[in-house]
């Protein structure tokens, strides 16, 4: 995401597959402190599950501290997770086919 007046970065995002699983992608962000709480972080792995899912992946993963309670809550948006915990660390899993509608972009055809 662009940069603030400082021409700092807001925020940084990168999703792409970091194992030999198919169709699992990870998501790294990342969003500038004086910006939490903005929906920014929301809007960018909203973003990163729709393009993940049109590119053909099936689940989204993430890293982080088992105490980053804001970035837990963000991924619980994004739809069911399943957690694995590794010491101070967990992993996130979400299913990207049970993702909440307004995250992921309409496949489907409405039945006439």
């Amino acid at each position: 995401m662009g940069p603030d007046a400082h021409e700092r970065p807001l925020a940084l995002l990168c999703v792409g597959p970091v194992s030999r699983e198919p169709g699992v992608v990870d998501l790294g962000l990342q969003v500038a402190d004086s910006h939490h709480r903005r929906g920014i972080g929301t809007a960018l792995a909203r973003q990163a599950a729709r393009i993940a899912r049109t590119r053909g992946a099936h689940t989204l993963t993430a890293f982080t501290q088992a105490s980053n309670a804001p970035m837990l809550r963000l991924l619980e948006r994004l739809g069911p997770t399943r957690r694995t915990r590794d010491g101070p660390y967990v992993e996130v899993r979400i299913a990207l086919d049970a993702c909440a509608s307004d995250t992921l972009p309409h496949t489907r055809t409405a039945p006439t």
